[in-house]
């Protein structure tokens, strides 16, 4: 995909409330995606995210890296990678761009608030504030599926039949597996060497444990 611009272009041109929230939910989705496979992000910023073909599902982290061994290092780089996700929304809403600072958001938060969309803004607060680990797509989810709940009570005081679906959490692999190829292309290709090196490992032991049988 030859047509793609980064997220702070893709935003000048899609500057309402309702695109800039949706093209975070999938900016988020590609975040959980990069994660699960794991790999996080080298270079959190702006410049460095792409919006491809002008399709708000299709973002692309450009500078990735993979995620340590240690599972507490692990846990830590995903923990920042989701507080510095955040914060970039929270720069791109309130129009700051990168003259706003972590210590400042810290201090900051509830004038800052306010130019948040109103229904997430506990998720954020909840991320910079808190420091959860908890992306923006589940929150949606759990969110809505409250106040789904919520509604259902209500219409059931009035006799109405229960709601009773539940909102999966918002998923987008199909187009992440073809923007992130070279993630499933490098596990792929370290499973190709290790299929022979475990045959033939297990060709020796074979071969060891028949010769000791005959011997004894």
């Amino acid at each position: 995909m030859d047509n793609k611009c980064t997220l702070l272009e893709y935003i000048v041109e899609h500057p309402s409330t309702d695109e800039m929230r949706e093209v975070f939910l999938y900016m988020d989705v590609a975040l959980k995606y990069i994660h699960d496979h794991n790999y996080c992000i080298e270079v959190f910023h702006p410049s460095t995210i792409y919006v491809l073909d002008d399709k708000p599902n299709y973002v692309e982290f450009s500078s990735i890296m993979e995620l340590p061994k240690d599972s507490l290092k692990s846990q830590a780089y995903i923990q920042k990678d989701i507080f510095n996700s955040s914060f970039i929304q929270i720069a791109l809403y309130t129009r700051i761009g990168d003259y706003l600072k972590p210590e400042f958001l810290l201090e900051h938060f509830d004038e800052i608030a306010t130019f948040l969309p109103e229904g997430d803004v506990p998720y954020y607060r909840g991320v910079i504030q808190r420091n959860a680990n908890v992306y923006l797509s589940e929150y949606t989810a759990e969110k809505t599926n409250r106040d789904l709940k919520q509604l259902s009570q209500e219409l059931n005081d009035k006799s109405i039949e229960e709601y009773k679906d539940e909102v999966d959490v918002l998923s987008n692999d199909q187009v992440n597996d073809k923007i992130y190829r070279q993630i499933n292309a490098d596990k792929a290709f370290i499973s190709f060497l290790l299929i022979p090196v475990i045959l033939l490992l297990g060709g020796i032991l074979f071969t060891i444990l028949r010769y000791l049988s005959i011997i004894q």
